[in-house]
């Protein structure tokens, strides 16, 4: 497919870059303790850009047997494309990695189906009336992109994932959902997730109450996740380009805690995250993006970083069937130099925040914030003393960051990212 565009767009056009990308997975699935499914699928196809008078057209195909349609196609919308008067990538040395592991092709759907049931089992044995929905995930894949200026690589790429949702019903009729899950390149032993599982159960079969008022909170890596994904879209070049960035006037500013960084690294180890390159081209390279509280930079595609006068950072993201947009891999945060426990323990009194429920409808401009507890509990005397419900807290992330916080020292990976325990002295929380 990209020998032919080759042959057809060479000389034809400013530039022209294609990433095709082909993919199967398999997905096996129960719902309400019982196997509900085994799925396997199989996708692939190819995105075409071509810059013709620095114009971008557009098109993309599943079929590979028909590259001239696709030309065609990308060539015709270009007189309607943006103005881009960038250039593309050439050849360069890359990083030597690849987020692949050999070891996903030991998946077995028959081990997985044991190993769930054996979970499933082990939880409903403890707490007899738990409703349980767990998937488990293999995936594989390639990318393959290539361009006018020279540039034609490709890496492999694999997953495997855990999600687990444990559903308990109360003989009041109030429901408690609690989660947990795990993303790496290949198959884990996940029997760590059931501990914790079982741990916020027993945790939550008491329920405590606390007073309306400004409370110490513990978000774990889970819920700092979720702060942070109001933090993280202000980060984006494109965000700052388009005027609706906290941040666009801020560079090399501090702004938060010194307590706090945060890098994005495409090449951190085992990370189903990574990449070699980005989906334009652009070498993969760790950054930082927030240095002891300093704005240090933008995660940018080539358009945005053209646009503003930066470096392009290698964050370039697209499937084959859309353009590229800045996107954050593999997220890191710091830690501080205390345990999370050790941070429970010197809580008088306060909330550990588990899951949220409603943190979707922030506001990013301004960080403002107000979210139900999905999953939360109550810490006294430096120790879990039961779970809060019918909770909220609300405040200002941007002011929380700013202000003297700790962050644990032991760090967790939540989803593409890693992240410890966040405590917050001090956080307004509302009891119903």
């Amino acid at each position: 497919m990209i020998e032919a565009i080759d042959k057809r767009l060479r000389g034809a056009c400013r530039w022209y870059d294609c990433l095709c990308t082909q993919s199967e997975s398999t997905v096996v699935s129960f719902r309400d303790n019982r196997l509900h499914a085994v799925r396997e699928s199989q996708n692939s196809g190819c995105g075409l850009r071509v810059n013709i008078d620095n114009r971008v057209g557009f098109s993309f195909t599943n079929d590979a047997s028909t590259p001239d349609g696709l030309v065609d196609r990308a060539r015709a919308t270009a007189p309607y494309g943006d103005i881009d008067d960038y250039d593309l990538p050439g050849r360069a040395t890359l990083p030597a990695t690849e987020p692949y592991r050999p070891s996903i092709d030991s998946f077995s759907v028959e081990r997985e189906i044991d190993a769930a049931r054996a979970l499933i089992a082990e939880l409903r044995g403890r707490f007899p009336d738990l409703s349980v929905d767990l998937t488990a995930s293999r995936a594989t894949g390639t990318r393959r992109l290539a361009n006018s200026t020279g540039f034609d690589a490709s890496y492999r790429h694999s997953s495997y994932g855990i999600s687990i949702h444990a559903n308990y019903v109360f003989d009041s009729g109030a429901r408690l959902l609690v989660w947990e899950g795990t993303s790496e390149l290949g198959p884990v032993d996940y029997r760590h997730l059931l501990d914790r599982l079982i741990t916020k159960l027993d945790n939550a079969m008491t329920v405590r109450t606390a007073p309306s008022g400004k409370l110490p909170v513990l978000a774990s890596p889970r819920a700092f996740a979720s702060l942070l994904g109001i933090l993280k879209s202000g980060l984006s070049a494109k965000a700052v380009y388009k005027g609706v960035s906290p941040f666009q006037n801020k560079l090399g500013e501090r702004v938060f805690h010194e307590a706090f960084s945060l890098r994005d690294n495409p090449l951190a180890e085992d990370s189903p995250a990574g990449y070699p390159f980005d989906d334009e081209g652009t070498a993969a390279a760790d950054k930082i993006i927030i240095d002891r509280g300093v704005i240090a930079g933008f995660v940018s595609d080539l358009k945005h970083a053209a646009r503003l006068g930066h470096a392009p950072t290698g964050n370039a993201s697209r499937g084959y069937a859309s353009l590229p947009v800045p996107s954050f891999s593999a997220v890191n945060v710091p830690g501080g130099v205390t345990a999370s426990v050790g941070l429970i323990e010197g809580m008088d009194r306060g909330v550990l925040v588990e899951q949220f429920i409603g943190l979707g409808q922030s506001n990013t401009l301004t960080g403002d914030f107000s979210a139900n507890l999905d999953l939360a509990y109550l810490v006294e005397g430096g120790r879990i003393v039961g779970r809060v419900k019918d909770c909220m807290i609300s405040d200002n992330l941007f002011s929380l960051l700013a202000a003297p916080f700790e962050l644990s020292r032991d760090i967790e990976r939540v989803g593409s990212a890693t992240l410890p325990f966040a405590f917050f002295p001090a956080v307004n929380y509302t009891a119903n």
